[in-house]
């Protein structure tokens, strides 16, 4: 597989990433803030250029602010971890899971401060996918300074979506097998392919796929539950893992992920783009004699089974003639 230059992976990841990311200076002054980051506070990237950190914090922490940028820009701290509220660009304000940590320059110095917030109730549901993507982030910028992080995220993360790649998938499926024969206890996996993805591509162009990519990995993170993962399959598909359910409880909350896509739509350069997504499920009971790829294969065949009978479906294998 051919890898990323270093310089454009960092990039990808930075504006990629589906949680909010700015940089300042070690005074607060905001040096860069990703996409996520505007969407979340309603600043545009422009506006930054005149904001401090200050300008999103609220009075009664300012103080508390202040010290804790010269704690990181004295090397007191390397990083730091809090919850508190912060306020939008319109004056309203939101709980955020902050992680803050001191950006290091080939000697050692620090030369800036990265930020990585989140708004808890918009992404409390895939806070397990979240919660590493948050360590990983902070191991990248730790390892900025070596030049030697791209590698190591390449292998575990998609960089359009920021989920896990196919192998780490297949090694979570491996894992959930083991435990449901230790438990007895069922679990379901899906596959998800977009319909008609390529004349998306075909009349809007590449970029146009990308966003749609992206669009779909934000409403699907919101739509499982905690305790479920899904990771970019290949190419348009995504395939999740549905942990301790039972069939019908699966199919419920696949249901749920369809008619979400379906209800959704994508601007694009003034573009009003629709899609669906077909998903096909097969359920694992905690006795299966199956291997992983054996139960992606019926989760797959499920799923064909919905494109061949109509498209925009969610079929259960077991149900399949």
């Amino acid at each position: 597989m051919k890898s990323l230059p270093q310089k454009d992976l960092y990039a990808k990841i930075f504006n990629s990433a589906l949680v909010a990311i700015g940089t300042t200076d070690t005074k607060g002054n905001f040096i860069a803030v990703n996409p996520a980051w505007c969407k979340a506070l309603g600043w545009t990237e422009e506006e930054t250029n005149t904001l401090n950190l200050k300008d999103i914090t609220l009075a009664e922490e300012q103080q508390t602010l202040n010290q804790e940028l010269s704690k990181l820009a004295e090397g007191k701290v390397c990083s730091l971890r809090k919850t508190q509220r912060y306020k939008r660009k319109d004056g309203s304000f939101f709980w955020a899971d902050l992680y803050r940590s001191a950006l290091f320059d080939d000697k050692g110095k620090v030369m800036g401060i990265l930020d990585i917030f989140v708004d808890i109730d918009v992404q409390v549901r895939s806070e397990k996918v979240q919660g590493e993507l948050f360590q990983s982030l902070e191991t990248l910028n730790k390892e900025l300074s070596n030049a030697n992080i791209g590698l190591k995220r390449q292998a575990k993360y998609d960089s359009l979506t920021g989920l896990y790649n196919r192998w780490v998938m297949e090694e979570m499926l491996n894992k959930e097998i083991i435990h449901s024969l230790e438990t007895n206890r069922g679990f379901a996996v899906g596959i998800a392919d977009i319909d008609d993805f390529k004349k998306v591509n075909d009349t809007y162009g590449h970029d146009c796929g990308d966003l749609v990519l992206v669009k779909l990995t934000q409403s699907f993170l919101q739509k499982i539950r905690v305790t479920d993962s899904v990771c970019r399959w290949g190419g348009e598909e995504f395939l999740f893992l549905f942990s301790e359910t039972t069939e019908s409880g699966a199919m419920i909350v696949v249901e749920r992920i369809r008619k979400a896509i379906e209800e959704l739509t994508i601007n694009y350069k003034g573009n009003q783009i629709k899609v669906t997504i077909t998903i096909g499920v097969s359920f694992y009971n905690g006795q299966d004699h199956l291997d992983s790829k054996e139960l992606v294969d019926r989760a797959d065949k499920a799923m064909y089974e919905g494109k061949s009978s109509g498209k925009n479906k969610a079929v259960l294998y077991s149900n399949i003639p």
